[in-house]
């Protein structure tokens, strides 16, 4: 069984990966963290910010010889920082094909040893895992999703802004959305689930109700 779910962030779709992947016995990647991963590694090469969305590539190319899927630490890459320079990396294409290999290669070996997968990201439904048996978009209203990240963060960082955080989920959006490779879309056919007024529990309830309804598990 392969599962593509697809959304903007902040919106849960991880956290219905994650329970998705406890219920059904399937392995899971968060791809978001891989490019979260790459912002790591150039954050902590170069010492610097980006300036202006301008970025080294020579420092990326080298962090993308020997990148691999390991050492995804949720804790360490969720922070804003590496969001924010993962949504500015990600527009680049050298970076997104290097990472689709890799998201692709997961995606065969986790087939042949599990006999299925669920990855969660930006374009796995439209670009990743086209052929996915099941594919979910989540979102809900930005306001939603900046209370839900505020309270994420808040508990490491007192010193953060909801009105900032708002901002950045803006500005992620739009990068996502805009970007000219492999864009945030919505696919054709995937399951729209809002969340604005749902639970985890309830998410994964809606999602499982619709894979039972058309596939025995």
């Amino acid at each position: 069984m392969k599962i593509a779910i697809d959304g903007t962030a902040a919106s849960g779709k991880g956290t219905l990966s994650s329970l998705l992947s406890e219920t059904l016995k399937i392995p899971r990647l968060d791809t978001g963290l891989i490019y979260r991963k790459v912002a790591f590694l150039y954050v902590k090469s170069s010492e610097v910010m980006p300036k202006k969305n301008i970025i080294n590539n020579s420092i990326l190319r080298s962090i993308l010889e020997n990148l691999d899927l390991q050492d995804l630490d949720e804790e360490i890459l969720k922070g804003e920082l590496y969001g924010n320079v993962a949504s500015i990396v990600g527009k680049i294409n050298f970076v997104r094909n290097k990472l689709k290999t890799l998201q692709i290669e997961f995606i065969k070996n986790m087939i042949k040893q599990s006999g299925g997968c669920i990855l969660d990201g930006r374009d796995i439904g439209t670009n990743i895992l086209p052929n996915a048996d099941f594919k979910f978009y989540i979102d809900a209203p930005i306001e939603i999703r900046a209370k839900r990240r505020f309270k994420q963060l808040y508990i490491n960082d007192k010193s953060i802004e909801l009105k900032n955080i708002k901002l950045d989920l803006e500005k992620r959006d739009y990068n996502d959305k805009s970007r000219k490779n492999s864009p945030l879309i919505r696919s054709k056919d995937s399951i729209v689930i809002n969340t604005e007024f749902l639970n985890p529990n309830q998410v994964l309830d809606k999602a499982l109700h619709f894979i039972k309804k058309n596939k025995e598990i």
